[in-house]
């Protein structure tokens, strides 16, 4: 093993701290408001201690506990004598001063040792200009690929095959959709109510330099990667890891474009180790000069960890493009978007549609959405989707649902559905219509979910945390996906990072919600919008009185509810409009956030603010 550019004691620390991320990024799946105090607000003296009566080792469910397995390889790669493992467990789990720890855990970071301080800080220096020559070649990369004249004429085309008034001009004279903006600045902690809670960088994390913070980091991510295998688990990086980086990162102070610039480093890594047969010899003239830098990590990164990370030594998700047909589908197919295939990302995006009227709209509403994610569309039941919006559209403009509208009747549907009362024989009898393909393609999302599971358990998008996405149907299709890794056996809570979903037709009870947010390591995000009549009209029946997640709140601690009314004009409108919304719900950032600007709010009142509300 390579000479780590931490002396044992920084290591230890930084271990320690990346325990206490771990156990502190669990506690908030499901205590969102749970924040680590201030030096101000944290017990000292009498107060603070470890309990004698409470243990690590009495709660197997934590990620900090060794049955997760989660900080073995960590401790393993950064050679944390054995005996200080369960110390460690126990600071991060039971401690009531985890920020005096924290704080000290940094300031032992920022020390530096005379005697070897020169060689280290030249390869630390190395690794910043590595990971700020990587930065900038994401950032050419996201600008060359922005297209807003397209996004505009796709959401013009949208408009006038839904109906809706066409608004894009109005914002700017060349038909451009405007840029977001935020007025919500990274630091400020705004949950809708005004109540502050965010996690906020550490004030001992100003000890330590730019560079220092990015070795720390840079150790941590290659002991995240690391190719150990313990009790018959398996490698890769697991997503529960990268939640812990994401929060660490924010006490630090780093942003996490830095990670995922280091991430690419350390991915290229194994690439070259993984392209070369004969290691021992090409590894002498070539990695050699990568390790002087300081730049790779442990040489535990093996080429088996980039086929474990990657899936199929890079093929993938991309080797199943070809139609599945499986439990009475009819199509299930993975389609690549975005720039960065083959390219050394070590997260994957899976983008979902629920809405479509023809074969694009599987893919274009995502078009141009700019991340630094490998990604991927579902294009999943094409047809049955296609003749269910077809459907609707045929519903919409029916005598009875025309004179409904124009009679104002559709401004009091959603609050008699929510308040369980009987809808218009009238509405009834027309909505019909669309009651079969409906049935059809809630059942096929179901399915579809299920597969989906099936296929990141078998890690065809390779051991790497997933971020789905999915509006309407789509929503619905990951939700059951979800469900079925939580009802499987084997830690499947390790696989998926984050989950956004956006108009989801899914009832709010009797949906083992819960169980669906322990499968999701990072934030979920809920989108709703209360006048979205359509939604509420044809997923009208039993369900609606326990309650609709894409009208209204999950009440659920843990899940983000977005109210997006003032945004969304129709449930069609999710098809133009999801790119927009995951730009001001800010996804990479560890914190909920959602970001407003005068010009992204094309509806009505502009003066309001959108709500977030936590449970």
């Amino acid at each position: 093993m390579e000479i780590s550019l931490l002396s044992s004691t920084q290591k230890y620390a930084a271990s320690a701290l990346f325990a206490v991320a771990l156990h502190h990024s669990q506690l908030h799946q499901t205590r969102p408001t749970t924040r680590l105090l201030s030096l101000e607000e944290e017990p000292i003296g009498e107060g603070a201690s470890n309990s004698s009566t409470i243990s690590v080792s009495d709660f197997p469910h934590l990620w900090i506990h060794d049955n997760s397995g989660l900080l073995l390889p960590v401790f393993r790669f950064m050679e944390v004598e054995d005996q200080a493992w369960e110390g460690l467990k126990e600071t991060a789990g039971v401690s009531t001063q985890a920020r005096h720890h924290v704080g000290s855990f940094m300031t032992l970071l920022s020390e530096t040792n005379d005697e070897v301080s020169s060689g280290i800080r030249e390869k630390e220096l190395a690794l910043l200009k590595a990971v700020d020559a990587t930065m900038l070649s994401m950032e050419s990369s996201l600008v060359l690929s922005e297209d807003s004249d397209k996004s505009c004429d796709y959401e013009t085309h949208c408009r006038q095959r839904c109906g809706y008034p066409d608004t894009t001009t109005a914002t700017d004279p060349n038909g451009r959709i405007p840029r977001t903006t935020p007025n919500i600045s990274n630091n400020e902690d705004v949950d809708g109510s005004g109540f502050r809670f965010f996690e906020k960088p550490i004030e001992e994390g100003k000890l330590l330099s730019e560079e220092r913070k990015l070795t720390v980091l840079y150790e941590l991510l290659s002991s995240c990667v690391a190719d150990y295998v313990t009790d018959g688990g398996s490698k890769g990086y697991d997503a529960r890891h990268r939640v812990a980086l994401r929060l660490l990162a924010t006490w630090l102070n780093v942003k996490w474009t830095k990670m995922e610039a280091m991430e690419i480093i350390v991915a290229c890594n194994l690439i070259v180790r993984l392209k070369n047969e004969d290691a021992e010899q090409f590894g002498k003239s070539k990695n050699d000069k990568w390790k002087q830098a300081g730049i790779i990590g442990a040489s535990a990164l093996t080429g088996g960890s980039l086929v474990a990370l990657t899936g199929a030594a890079g093929a993938g998700l991309a080797g199943s493009r070809t139609v599945i047909r499986i439990e009475d589908l009819d199509e299930f197919e993975f389609i690549q978007t975005g720039l960065y295939h083959n390219q050394g990302r070590l997260a994957v995006g899976i983008l979902i549609s629920g809405i479509a009227f023809e074969e694009e709209d599987f893919l274009r509403p995502w078009e141009n959405y700019n991340d630094n994610l490998e990604r991927y569309v579902l294009k999943w039941e094409s047809k049955n989707l296609i003749a269910l919006n077809a459907g609707i559209m045929e519903w919409i403009t029916s005598k009875v649902a025309s004179n409904l509208l124009q009679g104002g009747a559709m401004l009091t549907v959603l609050s008699t559905l929510l308040a369980e009362e009987p809808l218009p024989a009238a509405l009834l009898a027309a909505s019909d219509l669309i009651d079969s393909a409906w049935a059809i393609a809630v059942d096929r999302s179901d399915k579809a979910g299920k597969l989906l599971a099936e296929l990141l358990i078998s890690g065809l998008q390779g051991h790497r945390p997933v971020t789905l996405v999915g509006f309407s149907l789509g929503a619905r299709v990951i939700l059951k996906c979800l469900q079925c890794l939580a009802e499987t056996q084997g830690d499947n809570a390790g696989l998926v990072e984050r989950v956004v979903l956006l108009g989801a037709p899914i009832p709010i009870k009797d949906e083992k919600w819960e169980d669906a947010r322990k499968m999701v390591a990072g934030r979920f995000v809920n989108v709703y919008h209360t006048n979205d009549w359509t939604l509420g009209i044809i997923f009208r029946a039993s369900v609606l009185s326990t309650g609709l997640a894409g009208i209204q709140p999950v009440q659920l601690r843990g899940i983000e509810n977005v109210d997006a009314t003032e945004y969304v004009e129709g449930h069609s409108s999710y098809l133009w409009m999801t790119k927009e919304i995951l730009r001001q719900l800010d996804v990479d950032n560890y914190n909920a956030i959602f970001r407003t600007t005068q010009q992204a709010k094309p509806l009505q009142d502009q003066t309001k603010q959108t709500n977030i509300v936590f449970i």
